[in-house]
């Protein structure tokens, strides 16, 4: 029910917001639209066409559910940067009023002056969409070398490839994974580990698409380990933890586990699985209680969060992921809010931390100020 309660209640602003934008539109383009009434219901089946998709895709996933969740998802992104645009534009009206500060060309043809702000606002945003989407399919490779100081066991040099929020669906689709798998293997990684929400909302597209089978073509010499997201339970996957094992990952829940007698992977449950799941994730010092912490130790934990606690432990790394850096502008300002540190690498105490902006995309498949990234740690121990 409080989930019915949230779900109305977005949808019920975002069709407010809409309007808002759709006046100011039909404002702005006046000498072109000569009958508005024609244009309401086509722009408000686009503006919720992805909302649509995603209501027949929990039904059957079909041609038309992809269609419409692709095509809305590009459309909530041009919808995004519209509003800011209008906003910001309304603000500068206000202020006109208090203080007149509109030259006289604006003023002697307002209809006009209106429709050339409308159309260079459409190339504007036309052009941070397209900026956003060819960014989003550019992953970067970021490079990162740590010392640890376990030299009396362990390993001598670790060489890891780091993932998190790959979102496999509908945006992370077949071209996209391959060529992630592809990344991965070309940097001869001596593990493979994912920071949690491999997929994205319903782990039926994943089926239906079969994108998680690829997975198994990633080589690594200590093979390939993930944590859990929450997108592990909004999609429901977390229900058959099976399916990844099949296709050569191993997905960790709240277990550490020794790999060949030379370094440990703890791997936390996420943070807010309890709201699914209705189980309390363990805490850390019930996850190395049974660990010989003269070993190096790599710590998996989706979400960024409580970093002090993790540092009073000898963990040497953590991986972590979910913020996307906020993935668009202007919400990395608020990721860098909510978190300690929302995007890159910190070290606290002993441990070394890294958070990533991820490989994919969460509902538009864009990336402003935030790059698609593989991570390639490196970590020696001296």
């Amino acid at each position: 029910m409080r989930i019915i309660i949230l779900l109305s209640a977005f949808l019920i602003v975002f069709g407010l917001v809409g309007f808002y934008v759709y006046k100011r539109i039909i404002q702005a383009f006046s000498k072109i639209i000569k009958n508005p009434k024609t244009v309401f219901p086509v722009y408000f089946f686009l503006l919720f066409s992805f909302f649509l998709g995603k209501i027949i895709e929990f039904f059957s996933i079909n041609i038309i559910s992809i269609a419409l969740v692709k095509i809305g998802s590009i459309l909530i992104s041009y919808f995004l940067y519209t509003l800011i645009i209008i906003v910001f534009i309304d603000i500068i009206r206000l202020i006109n009023k208090i203080i007149p500060l509109y030259p006289k060309f604006i003023k002697s043809n307002y209809q006009k002056t209106k429709l050339i702000i409308g159309i260079s606002s459409f190339i504007i945003v036309s052009a941070i969409v397209s900026y956003g989407y060819i960014n989003a399919l550019s992953p970067k490779i970021k490079k990162l070398n740590i010392v640890i100081n376990k030299n009396e066991n362990g390993f001598k040099e670790l060489n890891i490839v780091a993932v998190s929020d790959i979102h496999l669906g509908i945006s992370v689709n077949k071209r996209k994974t391959k060529k992630l798998i592809k990344k991965i293997n070309k940097l001869k990684p001596d593990l493979v580990i994912f920071g949690g929400d491999l997929i994205d909302e319903n782990i039926k597209v994943v089926e239906y698409f079969n994108l998680l089978k690829y997975f198994k073509n990633i080589k690594s010499k200590y093979g390939v380990y993930s944590c859990m997201g929450n997108h592990e339970y909004i999609s429901r996957a977390y229900k058959d933890l099976n399916y990844y094992e099949e296709n050569g990952i191993n997905m960790l829940r709240d277990t550490a586990v020794k790999i060949q007698d030379k370094f440990y992977i703890i791997s936390r449950d996420d943070i807010s699985g309890i709201n699914i799941s209705g189980t309390k994730r363990k805490t850390l010092k019930d996850l190395t209680k049974n660990i010989d912490l003269k070993l190096p130790v790599i710590l998996l934990d989706h979400q960024p969060c409580e970093l002090e606690k993790t540092a009073d432990y000898a963990i040497d790394f953590q991986f972590s992921g979910h913020t996307h850096n906020g993935q668009v502008w202007p919400f990395n300002y608020i990721t860098g809010m909510i978190f300690e540190e929302d995007w890159g690498y910190l070290k606290k105490k002993n441990t070394h931390f890294y958070i990533s902006s991820g490989y994919g995309t969460a509902v538009i498949p864009i990336k402003i100020c935030s790059d698609a990234e593989i991570v390639n740690i490196k970590i020696i121990n001296k």
